[in-house]
């Protein structure tokens, strides 16, 4: 009994009742589920057509860039691209590290990115942009101070190459008040230049180089060696001092030439400056004095040019005046245009340009260069002396008087000052001014000095005013 019913029960338990479904509708057919997926055997199959197309498709594509690849040499390289793939050893290289395989998006590494969301910028990379731009302002800032200056000696230069050398100095002067208010740091250079274009100028400027050196090279700055080239300057202006006290000196004891040249030599000797171009200048101006010959004079300005060439305003005038006294204008106008070569603001190009043509007959030249000097030197007194004797020979006396008066009121040197006087003084007389005449009569007198006498002869009619200004050395006579 017991057997049976054992029996039974293994019965039932290998062989279970199918339970029928729940709430399933009697009339629909059912489509039974593979049993080892589970799945639906149609939806199955479908997948499987889409995948193995998909595989056939990569199988092709590979067939195709490879058309005589062998199966099995495809299959390996994929293998080995995956491995690769894998490794990271395959695609483009990380942006950022230059090192790791950059992942999917092929631009950046996982852990660069990462690093990238936790620290977008190093803390001293905020401090570039703001010194960048604090940089920048200052920059801005030191440009706009400075610029008058850069401009202004842009200008000045302009002015040398041109050969304008007062107004250059002229431009460099408002340079200087700039930097004054500005900065008081001019720099050696800077200064240097005006140092040279003063010297360049000649012995004319002399007093205003001095000047100048004092002023900016007080105390010991002159001893620096980076001022060793003013300082040399320096020297020589100090030179042409003490070779002027000698030729003082003998201008009052000697009465002719030859015995000035003779106390001159010795003298200049005693002091170590023989062969100083500056020597053979003063020798230059007692030869004009003592009334020596052409030959003497030209003798004297040659030692000049051979001791120092460089020094053409100083040799290049007074060729220009040893051939204006011996009647040789067409060389007056040749060495005056050299003359304007160096510097083009010299009063001497002008001055004896305008002699050269008055005593060719040309007024109108004449004139015209002289307005050309006054143009930059209004109240030089040689150029409006000038201009009054032109004046006069065109009958414009009064004009003539104004000028004379400018040229005596400005007058510097001994010469200067009788010519002048003698023109303003015959100016005066012809236009019924007794008191300005007499005026200048005493004034003379009481300096030991006279009128030239061609005043007189004129006043009185023993000679014309063409007669002395167009005949002869054009000029007044003091014999």
């Amino acid at each position: 009994m017991a057997e049976k019913e054992k029996e039974q029960n293994i019965e039932e338990i290998s062989e279970p009742k199918e339970e029928p479904i729940e709430n399933a509708p009697e009339d629909e057919e059912t489509i039974p589920l593979d049993l080892e997926t589970g799945l639906d055997p149609e939806e199955l199959k479908a997948e499987l057509e889409d995948l193995k197309d998909l595989v056939q498709g990569e199988i092709d594509k590979m067939m195709d860039e490879n058309p005589n690849a062998e199966w099995n040499d495809i299959v390996k390289a994929a293998a080995e691209e995956k491995k690769l793939r894998k490794a990271g050893l395959l695609g483009p290289k990380c942006e950022c590290c230059g090192e790791r395989q950059a992942n999917e998006d092929g631009v950046y590494c996982d852990e660069c990115l990462e690093n990238m969301r936790h620290y977008p910028f190093e803390w001293y990379k905020w401090i570039i942009p703001v010194v960048t731009i604090v940089l920048v302002f200052l920059s801005f800032s030191f440009f706009a101070i400075s610029f008058p200056v850069f401009k202004g000696t842009a200008d000045a230069e302009q002015l040398v190459n041109k050969g304008k050398l007062m107004s250059a100095l002229n431009a460099y002067d408002n340079i200087n008040a700039e930097i004054k208010v500005t900065d008081d740091n001019y720099g050696s250079k800077y200064l240097e230049r005006q140092v040279d274009l003063y010297y360049t100028i000649g012995v004319d400027s002399y007093e205003e180089l001095t000047q100048f050196i004092d002023n900016h090279y007080s105390g010991t700055k002159i001893d620096k060696l980076k001022n060793r080239h003013v300082k040399e300057i320096k020297e020589e202006i100090s030179a042409f001092s003490k070779i002027y006290d000698v030729y003082e000196s003998c201008m009052q004891s000697a009465s002719t030439y030859e015995k000035f040249s003779t106390e001159f030599d010795e003298g200049v000797k005693k002091i170590m400056l023989s062969n100083s171009p500056m020597a053979y200048y003063y020798k230059y101006l007692a030869a004009v004095v003592y009334g020596a010959d052409a030959n003497s004079q030209t003798e004297n300005v040659k030692k000049i040019q051979e001791l120092a060439p460089e020094m053409k305003t100083l040799y290049l005038p007074l060729f220009a005046e040893i051939s204006l006294n011996e009647g040789k204008y067409d060389e007056v106008l040749s060495y005056t245009s050299q003359l304007s070569g160096v510097n083009s603001e010299s009063i001497y190009v002008y001055l004896y340009k305008s002699v050269a043509y008055r005593m060719k007959g040309n007024l109108n030249m004449a004139i015209g260069e002289c307005n050309k000097g006054v143009k930059f030197a209004k109240n030089d007194p040689m150029l409006n002396y000038q201009i009054s004797i032109i004046d006069l020979l065109e009958g414009k006396t009064e004009t003539a008087k104004n000028y004379a008066e400018t040229a005596y009121n400005n007058a510097s040197t001994v010469t200067t000052y009788l010519q002048a006087s003698s023109m303003y003084a015959l100016c005066a007389a012809l236009t019924g001014d007794k008191e300005t005449y007499n005026s200048i009569c005493d004034e003379l007198s009481e300096a030991g000095f006279s009128l030239s006498p061609d005043v007189n002869k004129i006043i009185k009619g023993e000679f014309t005013v063409e007669k002395v200004f167009t005949e002869g050395r054009g000029d007044f006579s003091w014999q």
